[in-house]
């Protein structure tokens, strides 16, 4: 059984497949042996040189092990200048559209934004909202823009939120440990258990929705 984590900052001996994020500023990634993505973090834009991190990113998107861009977007409780956000957001969008490789996205209190932005760019690459744990409104209004949801245990913790991840499509759902230390394993059996089938289900369709959109058949063997 593939239990797939879309979205970690922590290597993880467990996870049959997993998506390690790495900063910008942190490439070049020589690990040939772990699959990555690899964005400008809106955090970051006034710590690093924007410009050298996206030249950075154009380098590395050829290489296999590489399978999105990101996590990268939007944050409005940050002080930085959100029309910077924006900007940098955009140039990420681009180099995904060049590279056909979907977006992990970083999104806080901005989906309005997002969502206009996705539109604007007429982008057709999956779109994931990684860590998600908004309201109904902001996941129906999400569906409609054909967003990917990338939940971890935030929403999964939230009891009052039970009803938002049998809300979400099954087929644009992903499951992630994002910077926490707790195994992917328990938060499949948390989902599953939320969802009312079980643990070996549930990772079927994530499975299966992993190989709509990277193509798991043609992805590099690591060993």
């Amino acid at each position: 059984m593939f239990e797939i984590d879309i979205h970690t900052h922590q290597v993880k001996n467990e996870v049959s497949i997993g998506i390690l994020n790495i900063f910008a500023q942190d490439l070049p990634f020589l690990n040939d042996k772990l699959y990555y993505s690899a964005g400008l973090h809106p955090w970051h834009i006034g710590l690093v040189n924007p410009e050298e991190c996206l030249e950075s990113i154009e380098l590395t998107i050829s290489k296999e092990n590489m399978l999105a861009i990101g996590e990268c977007g939007l944050d409005r409780s940050i002080t930085d200048d959100f029309a910077i956000q924006e900007f940098y957001f955009r140039k990420q969008i681009e180099i995904a559209k060049k590279s056909s490789k979907p977006l992990i996205i970083h999104c806080v209190r901005a989906f309005p934004e997002l969502m206009k932005i996705k539109k604007e760019t007429k982008s057709e690459i999956p779109w994931i909202i990684h860590g998600f744990h908004g309201n109904q409104q902001t996941a129906l209004q999400l569906m409609k823009h054909n967003f990917y949801f990338s939940v971890g245990k935030k929403l999964l913790s939230d009891q009052r939120k039970n009803d938002i991840l049998k809300l979400l499509p099954a087929e644009r759902l992903f499951l992630e440990t994002d910077d926490s230390n707790g195994s992917i394993s328990e938060i499949y059996s948390l989902a599953a258990q939320k969802l009312n089938m079980s643990h070996e289900d549930l990772a079927a369709i994530v499975l299966k929705n992993f190989k709509h959109l990277f193509g798991f058949e043609k992805l590099p063997i690591l060993i």
